[in-house]
Order: C-alpha cells, then sequence, then structure tokens
C-alpha cells in the first residue's frame, strides 16, 4: 500500500509540473566551449523532457561558465518546470543580470512572471 501511495504522489507530482512555452537558449558563439557543449546537452535532454538530465548539464555549464545570462535562464527554466519556484527566481535573477542584452532574457514573460517587470 505504501508503494502505491508513493507512486500517485510521484505521479501527481511530476504531472502537475508548471509548463510553459519558453525553452532553454543556446549560448553564444563565443562562449566557453565546454559550457557549450553541456548547454546542448541540456537542451537535448530538455527537449526530451528529461528536466533532471537537463539540469545537471545546465548545472555543468554554469560551472565553466557563471557569467552567461542564457544558462541561469536555462537553469531557471528547468527549476520552474520541476516546480521549484524560489529556486528558479534566483537563477533568473542572475540571468537578468547576465543578460548582455539578450532580449529573450530581458522580455521573458517567464522571468517576469517570477520577478516582475
Amino acid at each position: 500500500m505504501k508503494k502505491l501511495i508513493l507512486i500517485l504522489l510521484f505521479t501527481l507530482t511530476v504531472t502537475n509540473c508548471d509548463k510553459t512555452k519558453e525553452t532553454p537558449l543556446p549560448l553564444p558563439a563565443a562562449a566557453e566551449p565546454s559550457a557549450r557543449l553541456h548547454n546542448s546537452q541540456g537542451i537535448e535532454y530538455s527537449n526530451k523532457g528529461k528536466y533532471l538530465e537537463a539540469l545537471i548539464r545546465f548545472t555543468q555549464a554554469s560551472v565553466a561558465d557563471s557569467t552567461t545570462g542564457e544558462i541561469y535562464f536555462n537553469l531557471g527554466l528547468m527549476q520552474h518546470l520541476k516546480g521549484n519556484h524560489e529556486i528558479a527566481k534566483n537563477f533568473f535573477k542572475q540571468a537578468r543580470r547576465f543578460a548582455d542584452g539578450n532580449k529573450k532574457i530581458l522580455e521573458s514573460k517567464l522571468i517576469e512572471k517570477h520577478l516582475g517587470p
């Protein structure tokens, strides 16, 4: 019976993830090469709905390059999709900070939802 309850709770958690039309962002061509590789892998996992794996890859990208807004946006997006909105909010703050003029970050409705205009 305990296993059944755990399975039901897990299913509810997964199916209640907040959806969004926004998708992970690629890195600029001038970004650190290993960060670009990890970020690209994260995008592939995200497109397959494998958000935990994507989150791991985006985290690896952030270790390689901690000053790229797109990486923080992608980390925030994964946390948002997992329902971790406070964590997402912190990543979105960093995304704005390091946006470097990227309009997809600066005009993101998802970021605005978390942080306000």
